[in-house]
């Protein structure tokens, strides 16, 4: 039988692995390029395409770091929080890895200021984390 702390350890690698094919597949399809999904808040809200594209960007760059802050988090889990500093390592692999994979999809673009922002999310929800459990 496994033991209690094993299966939350499985469970949690299971969330870190839906989260991360999570990102996979909306970096892999055309209908989330950056062009598309201003369009579709233009055509929805009928805002003109300055303020779509604001829009666009700020929900965007929201979802990245809610994406990535999320997977250092899960990271941080599933290493039996040993370290961060592993954690954000991990998820700024994941990160460069996800816009490398982002280059090769027609319509999308691969950003280092987008790796720096998933970076940088990584570690102030860690640091909150920290912060958290140390109270």
């Amino acid at each position: 039988m496994i033991k209690l702390s094993r299966m939350k350890q499985l469970l949690w690698l299971i969330v870190l692995t839906i989260i991360i094919g999570t990102i996979f597949v909306f970096t892999a399809l055309q209908t989330f390029t950056g062009e598309n999904t201003k369009e579709q808040i233009q055509q929805i809200t009928g805002m003109n395409e300055h303020n779509a594209y604001v829009t666009n960007a700020i929900i965007r760059k929201s979802a990245h770091v809610l994406m990535f802050g999320l997977l250092s988090i899960f990271f941080y889990i599933v290493i039996r929080r040993q370290s961060i500093w592993f954690a954000w390592v991990c998820t700024t692999l994941m990160a460069i890895v996800d816009e490398w994979h982002q280059s090769y999809v027609p319509g999308r673009s691969a950003l280092v200021q987008d790796v720096l922002l998933d970076s940088l999310a990584a570690l102030i929800f860690l640091r909150i984390i920290i912060y958290i459990r140390k109270r």
